[in-house]
């Protein structure tokens, strides 16, 4: 289990440095239906493309969220924004202690479509994956 939530993890970071912005009528019909079945509220999206996965960037209350999904409108997995006081403690622990004369820069909670949690942090010119315990798995 760790082994695929690491992988997801390292496939997203991977992905997203070919990432390529899209026009609403590049993103085919039946991932649009899925996003909006699920999103009816929202109305202003960005979609781009990663390899064979189509993501929609979208705002929820001021926080930046994202849902990534296959060419056939299965979801495979929703970012949202984060505090850093909504990190786990262990994690916040962590990096206290790893990293102590640096900030979290960025944080997020990843939920696969199948239910998996991990939480992504940007600090220091690195991306740090934990799992939903607030172990470092990368």
């Amino acid at each position: 289990m760790k082994k695929l939530i690491l992988m997801l993890a390292f496939a997203g970071l991977f992905a997203s440095a070919y990432t390529q912005t899209l026009m609403v009528n590049e993103v085919p019909a039946v991932v649009k239906k899925a996003f909006a079945r699920s999103h009816t509220k929202i109305d202003t999206v960005q979609w781009s493309k990663s390899g064979d996965f189509y993501k929609v960037s979208y705002d929820v209350n001021k926080k930046d969220m994202s849902s990534t999904y296959t060419s056939t409108g299965k979801l495979k997995e929703t970012e949202s924004e984060i505090s850093t006081a909504a990190l786990p403690t262990s994690v916040l622990k962590y990096i206290n202690e790893t990293y102590p004369d640096d900030v979290v820069k960025q944080a997020k909670k990843v939920i696969s479509a199948a239910g998996k949690l991990v939480y992504m942090v940007k600090i220091k010119g690195m991306d740090l994956t934990f799992n939903s315990d607030g172990k470092l798995i990368k």
